[in-house]
Parts: structure tokens; C-alpha cells; sequence
């Protein structure tokens, strides 16, 4: 990895791997926001208008989806839209089975597909997950498309990434959630009701194993795809008769609980493909742990197989306290990235990430108590170690300082401006920071 690119996307996350022969790895694009509040830009337009266009001249370009909530998805939508041949390369997350080869998510997703009709956000998301690998193979085409999970690894700039987590079958869903997917199949498995309520368990049984092979790691094939769309096209006919059943407004009544609607959100979080450089000798720049949203039982189902430390830690879901996990004050790391925003359904930047020993990299202050009680970044006081002369306060970084456009580290926040420096509090950007270009494109300039 030769550079990395922290966008601006308001709540939501896209973080740009730069490799040293100008191509690209994105790891998630999408936003909760409709507008960025910093320049009043429709953020579809930020995505299909900016990152699109900055990418270009880029070599090659691979995608990698950490999990399927709208916030880390709907720009990879819209760049697709724009030009479905932009990735050469697609990884979607694979969707775990529990000890009983069930894959929870989806079977939640299809009583959602089928009782929701009402396209509310909540369907929506939904719905993108069921079609995912279809429409990621739609677009760019099978061979481009491939799942990732636990065990498995890929390649980008001639490095090793294995994949922490989810791991594919034995998955430890929490008794909340897999307790309301039983009561959804519960409401819908009496011998007395019409022939399409045992239609759509059957399709819905088909559908999930279609689904967990075209995840499995191997080539996505046009059969594959196909397997996948055939059930749930049969589960959209059988929508109307199915709504009309006398269970129906229970499990109408149930999907809309708060609670169930928050454990199911819950899920998809921990569910998050999380991964992490292949070590082949010593610590090096390289190391880096992406994290997604992964909750913190997460990491520490996960933690033996993390390193002491990391060049650059991702934080979980834009750096909130509920996935704040106490393995992070236990590794150590140079820089922290935080994709954070206004929403508002969001939360606050937590307090151990500003007291966190790491220079911040963060794409908007507003969340952080820290910053707006004392009015100023808590990079002022936080020693770099990437300097070019010795170990120093962040403020003598010379790209800081606006007397060099490149920075040391390589680490940027990217927002209307153009590349920024590591401070948050209105800094102004180093001289040619605005300019479109990413360094990928620079060198093929």
C-alpha cells in the first residue's frame, strides 16, 4: 500500500488503498446522509461526479463490501450505475449459518422482502442484500464477483489479506435475533394454513442455499447468479397471497419491533468482513486492520489471531462508544482512521478514541465532544512518528504545515477541499491539496 484515502462521505464510510502501480482497492462507499453538509453537494453526485472521476486513470479497481447497510453501500450502487464495468474485481461479504446451517440474515430478509412491501428504509436495506451478488454480477459481470468470509484471503499490491471474520458456518448469532427468526418460522409453519405458506419456506430454503454457493469463495458462474434469482422471483409472486394469510399481521407486527428491528441492524454489524495484512517477516507499514461496522464480541471472538500492532487501525462503526472494544487499548497503532458524520440516528465519536495513542484521521469533528469542549484537534498534542527528521508533535508535520503537498505518513481525508491534513479544526490544506487527482493519478500523469 503506497497511499491511503479517507473520503468525506458524511455518515458513512469509503476508505481508498492506493497501490504502487496505481491501482486502487475501495473498501466500502456509501453514506446515511442525501447531502454533505460541508458544501451542500448531493452526496450521489460527491460519488458518481468526484470519487468515480478520481479514480479513473487508476490501473486496475477492486471493490470490497465490509457488510450490506446502506451507509457502506448505496455509493457502490451508484457508481455502478454510472458505469458498471468500473471494477475489475468485486468482493461482497458471504452471510453466516449458525450451528443448524441457517443463514439468519437472509431468511430475516425475505420476511421482510415479502411483509414490508412498503419500501421503507428498513425493506430497502433488506432488499440489497438479497440481490447483491445478482446485481454486483449484472453489472460488471460473474466473473468480476466473489464472497469473502473467514479462512479465505485475496491480493492487492502484492500483499496478502486473510479475512478474519465472519466465518461461514457455525456463526454465533445473538439469542435475540435468532429467537425472532424462529418465531417469523414458527408463525408460518402451521400444517393448517393454505399451500403457499409451505411454498415459501421451501423457496426460502432453496434461495439461501443458492445463495451461501455463489458466497462460497469459488467463481461466480451465470448459473450460480441464475440459482439465486429463480426462488426469490417465485417468493415476489407469492408475495400477495402470502400477506393474506391470518398470520400475517403477526409477523408484520413483529418485524417492526424496535427491538427486533435493532438486533436485526445488530446483526448485519456484526457480521462484517474484517481483515488484515498477511505478516511475512517483521512489523512493516503494511499492517493495517480494517474493521468494517464489527461489533465488539467480534473482536473478541477474533482477538488471538490480531497482531501487538498495526500502522493503521480502522475504527468500527464510525467510532462510536457501542463498538468500542477493550482489545483496541490493547494493541498498539500509528494512525486511526474515523469515518464519522451527522445523522441522526448516529452517536458520538467515543471518548477513548480521542484519548486513543494514534494520530486521528477524521473525516468530520462535528460528533466529537473532545474536539468541540476544548476547540481544537487532539492531533495538536499527538506524537508523530512519520516525520521526516524524528519522532514529533503532529502540528511540525510539514504537510500540516502547508510547506509540502505530500504527507509523510500518506494517510489523507478527502472532502470538497481535496486532500486535508490530519487536523480537525479548520486547518487550512496544504498548498495543491484541492487538487482532484489522486496520487495514483498524479504518477500516471
Amino acid at each position: 500500500m503506497q497511499y491511503l484515502e479517507l473520503h468525506n462521505v458524511e455518515y458513512g464510510e469509503c476508505v481508498v488503498l492506493g497501490g504502487g502501480r496505481g491501482e486502487i482497492l475501495m473498501v466500502d462507499c456509501g453514506s446515511m446522509n442525501r447531502v454533505r453538509r460541508e458544501d451542500g453537494r448531493e452526496l450521489s453526485l460527491c460519488v458518481s461526479q468526484g470519487i468515480l472521476e478520481r479514480y479513473r486513470r487508476a490501473s486496475s479497481r477492486a471493490f470490497l463490501l465490509s457488510h450490506c447497510h446502506r451507509d457502506h453501500l448505496s455509493g457502490f450502487w451508484n457508481l455502478l450505475g454510472k458505469e458498471p464495468k468500473y471494477f475489475d474485481t468485486i468482493y461482497l461479504p458471504a452471510s453466516p449459518c449458525d450451528a443448524l446451517g441457517r443463514a439468519l440474515l437472509l431468511e430475516f430478509a425475505l420476511f421482510v422482502f415479502v411483509f414490508l412491501r412498503d419500501q421503507t428504509d428498513y425493506a430497502r436495506a433488506n432488499i440489497a442484500s438479497l440481490r447483491l451478488f445478482e446485481r454486483a454480477a449484472r453489472a460488471s459481470g460473474p466473473e468480476t464477483v466473489r464472497g469473502l468470509a473467514a479462512g479465505d484471503s485475496f491480493t492487492f499490491d502484492n500483499v496478502t489479506y486473510d479475512v478474519l471474520w465472519p466465518r461461514r458456518e457455525d456463526y454465533p448469532f445473538s439469542d435475540l435475533f435468532a429467537n425472532a427468526v424462529e418465531d417469523l418460522n414458527v408463525a408460518l409453519s402451521s400444517p393448517f394454513l393454505p399451500e403457499c405458506a409451505a411454498k415459501f419456506q421451501a423457496l426460502k430454503r432453496e434461495f439461501c442455499r443458492a445463495y451461501c454457493r455463489a458466497a462460497s469463495g469459488m467463481p461466480l458462474t451465470e448459473e450460480l447468479v441464475a440459482a439465486c434469482t429463480a426462488p426469490l422471483l417465485q417468493i415476489d409472486e407469492l408475495a400477495a397471497e402470502l400477506n393474506l394469510l391470518p398470520p400475517a399481521p403477526d409477523v408484520r407486527e413483529l418485524l417492526n419491533r424496535s427491538a427486533v428491528r435493532t438486533a436485526y441492524a445488530e446483526a448485519l454489524n456484526a457480521a462484517s468482513l474484517v481483515f488484515h495484512n498477511r505478516r511475512t517477516q517483521e512489523a512493516s507499514l503494511d499492517d493495517i486492520l480494517m474493521t468494517g461496522d464489527a461489533a465488539p464480541e467480534t473482536f473478541d471472538a477474533i482477538a488471538d489471531q490480531f497482531y501487538d500492532g498495526y500502522y493503521i487501525l480502522k475504527a468500527p462503526h464510525h467510532g462510536t462508544a457501542s463498538h468500542w472494544s477493550h482489545i483496541f487499548s490493547e494493541l498498539s497503532a500509528e494512525h486511526l482512521l474515523i469515518s464519522s458524520g451527522d445523522y441522526e440516528k448516529g452517536g458520538k465519536i467515543a471518548q477513548e478514541y480521542a484519548e486513543f495513542p494514534a494520530i486521528k484521521h477524521c473525516t468530520n469533528a462535528d460528533p466529537c465532544d473532545w474536539c468541540r469542549s476544548r476547540g481544537c484537534s487532539c492531533n495538536r498534542m499527538a506524537v508523530c512518528y512519520d516525520l521526516p527528521s524524528a519522532p514529533g508533535l503532529a502540528i511540525k508535520c510539514p504537510f500540516v504545515r502547508g510547506v509540502q503537498s505530500e504527507a509523510p505518513c500518506r494517510i489523507y481525508t478527502v472532502g470538497p477541499s481535496g486532500r486535508l491534513p490530519c487536523l480537525c479544526d479548520q486547518t487550512p490544506p496544504a498548498p495543491n491539496a484541492a487538487r482532484v487527482p489522486s496520487p495514483a493519478a498524479d504518477r500516471d500523469a
